[in-house]
């Protein structure tokens, strides 16, 4: 999982009235030895459908934080069930909304448990509460994109966005040809929440590893909307290079404001994932203003700008606005609908009489996984996250693809780096 994930995530839980501090700890153990009569269980399901749970952050200091994740599993689950399911099962995900809550997690969890047959795309920032209880049921499939590094790596847990703290070197290696002078004058803006510091750290490494340098480097408040001082100091720094990466799209927005408005203009300005909203470019200055920038990110441009492309796009968008119309998808939604097709994949391996255990066995058994174009391949089995990235720049005023733009669609040519195994993991099987 890309940095930018993590610090949109951690960011996002600034309300209007103040900062929501996400500081509650929840403990993981680890996990039980399974028995034979767990994996034999087939709870949540029967002869014509399977039920799932999904758990995220729904109400609460930011109403519909996360409501993308189960409207994501929702509507990749109609498209299956349109096709007639599964071996005959229609599917369907139970929504459970944890309210902000580490508690509510754990308990929503473990009603999961005793009556789903698995979840299926939760995304909260309190997985670290609800990894108690999936680590008590190891043969209860949880198939999300989790952001604790424990849920993560209990081994009922697949991902098809594996977290690992680090990011894609390919991106950087292709900056760092077209622009060889700038990479050692670069300036980042990090939010300081937790785990916006800690991701930036795994992507400094990452960066820093092939040759980057960061002559200026400040953590920012989430209520901060001024940057003029910023641009002053990147200019008497000379910053040749600015990442849109670690921050909120609004925040990026208001800095490239700044720097417009000062007459800055680096040789390179460059987002990993964080800007990748419709409201960005309007907000920023407009299209003269964010003319240029690039994003370089593990994932398409799945708001729809690569549907010609990758049919997976056009198809997620369309399933999208038949089953939740006036909801403007979102990553979170992404990481739903990719989740769900990790667990249907294997679903219907498993056979017609499947069970907690032969599921599990069938995710085990998935090295290469990308949402069918949606995402970067991943290896969900062996949790390696995905290497690939696709390359964008905004052009009068949109995302525009820039590579690749042959038949392959992301560009898998350096390693993920990874700064807790400080230095390449294994790159995931295409």
């Amino acid at each position: 999982m890309s940095a930018a994930v993590l610090l949109a995530a951690s960011t996002a839980v600034v309300s209007r009235s103040g900062p929501v501090a996400a500081a509650q700890t929840g403990s993981c153990p680890a996990a039980s030895k399974v028995t034979s009569s767990q994996l034999r269980s087939t709870v949540g399901l029967t002869r014509t459908s399977v039920t799932v749970g999904n758990i995220s952050i729904i109400s609460g200091p930011v109403p519909g934080l996360f409501q993308g994740a189960p409207y994501g599993v929702d509507a990749y689950f109609a498209m299956v069930n349109a096709r007639g399911g599964v071996n005959g099962r229609r599917l369907v995900v139970s929504s459970k909304d944890d309210g902000f809550s580490g508690t509510q997690n754990q308990a929503l969890a473990s009603q999961v448990a005793a009556s789903d047959f698995a979840m299926v795309g939760n995304f909260s920032l309190f997985d670290n509460y609800g990894c108690a209880v999936v680590a008590a049921n190891p043969a209860m499939p949880n198939v999300s994109s989790s952001l604790d590094p424990s849920t993560n790596n209990l081994p009922n847990t697949f991902s098809p966005t594996p977290i690992v703290p680090g990011t894609p070197l390919a991106g950087y290696e292709y900056l760092k040809k077209l622009y060889p002078s700038a990479i050692t004058h670069v300036a980042s803006l990090v939010s300081n929440v937790t785990t916006s510091v800690d991701q930036w750290k795994g992507q400094a490494a990452a960066m820093e590893s092939v040759g980057y340098k960061f002559p200026y480097v400040r953590y920012i408040s989430p209520f901060e909307s001024s940057y003029t001082t910023d641009v002053v100091n990147m200019r008497a720094k000379g910053i040749q290079m600015v990442l849109l990466s670690n921050s909120t799209w609004g925040a990026e927005s208001a800095l490239v404001n700044e720097m417009n408005r000062q007459g800055f203009h680096p040789t390179v300005m460059m987002s990993n994932g964080s800007i990748y909203d419709p409201r960005f470019v309007k907000a920023a200055g407009g299209a003269v203003a964010a003319k240029g920038i690039w994003l370089i990110q593990a994932f398409s441009l799945y708001l729809g700008q690569d549907a010609k492309k990758i049919p997976a796009v056009g198809t997620f968008n369309s399933w999208m606005a038949k089953t939740h119309p006036g909801f403007t998808p979102d990553l979170y939604s992404v990481f739903g609908w990719s989740s769900a097709q990790l667990f249907v994949q294997a679903l219907a391996a498993a056979g017609k009489n499947p069970t907690r255990g032969s599921v599990l066995a069938a995710l085990a058994k998935i090295t290469s996984f990308s949402a069918s174009g949606l995402i970067g391949t991943s290896n969900p089995a062996k949790k390696l996250p995905s290497n690939c990235v696709s390359f964008s720049r905004i052009e009068n005023g949109a995302f525009v693809r820039v590579a690749p733009t042959t038949k392959a669609s992301y560009t898998c040519a350096a390693p993920f780096y990874s700064s807790a195994a400080r230095g390449t993991l294994p790159r995931a099987s295409r």
